[in-house]
């Protein structure tokens, strides 16, 4: 039974889908910006607590396909002099659901005056489900103004997914890139 809960999760994981906010500062004009410089965002706070380890692999899989997507917008990736800054960061949050049932012992009988009882004790039982939901932020900042002009945040579920983090990272990257601001995706 808990093997079938299992799979059924994993499936359950792999077709979740991806949720994305944005937001646009009001007035920013994007329309300058031709050049791009990938780079992963983790305040010293963090770092000192190495709160946000990602393991190597995925954190190159998260710059290509940040690179990859703002290419098919017609920008150009540098490593100088960048017109704008991608910055991204990640983070899990551990969500919980919990589900209980109920199991009566016994049976119903006549009681005292004629009143009807359930009789005997009565187990609940408590399963707690835990289940990852990954974010994965790109924001759009220009060099020297430290000011953040576009934010992408895509969340999805990755529970059961590590055998699929690439696949996924791109599926998150791409919904995100959907709402990117700088120039119109083209068929690479």
């Amino acid at each position: 039974m808990k093997h079938k809960v299992l799979i059924l999760l994993a499936f359950l994981a792999a077709c979740s889908p991806v949720k994305v906010i944005t937001d646009t500062k009001a007035g920013a004009d994007f329309s300058a910006f031709r050049t791009f410089k990938v780079v992963q965002f983790v305040n010293e706070e963090d770092q000192q607590a190495n709160k946000f380890r990602i393991n190597p692999m995925n954190r190159e899989r998260i710059r290509e396909a940040i690179e990859q997507n703002a290419e098919k917008r017609g920008m150009k990736r540098v490593d100088s002099n960048p017109d704008v800054v991608l910055l991204w960061a990640t983070d899990v949050n551990i969500e919980k659901s919990y589900s209980s049932s109920t199991t009566y012992a016994g049976g119903p009988y006549w009681g005292y005056r004629g009143r009807y009882y359930m009789g005997g004790p009565a187990y609940t039982t408590t399963d707690v489900n835990e289940y990852y939901i990954g974010k994965l932020t790109v924001a759009i900042v220009v060099p020297g103004e430290k000011e953040m002009l576009w934010y992408g945040q895509g969340q999805k579920d990755i529970s059961g997914d590590a055998g699929k983090a690439e696949e996924t990272i791109n599926l998150v990257v791409g919904k995100i890139m959907e709402q990117f601001p700088i120039g119109a995706a083209t068929g690479h």
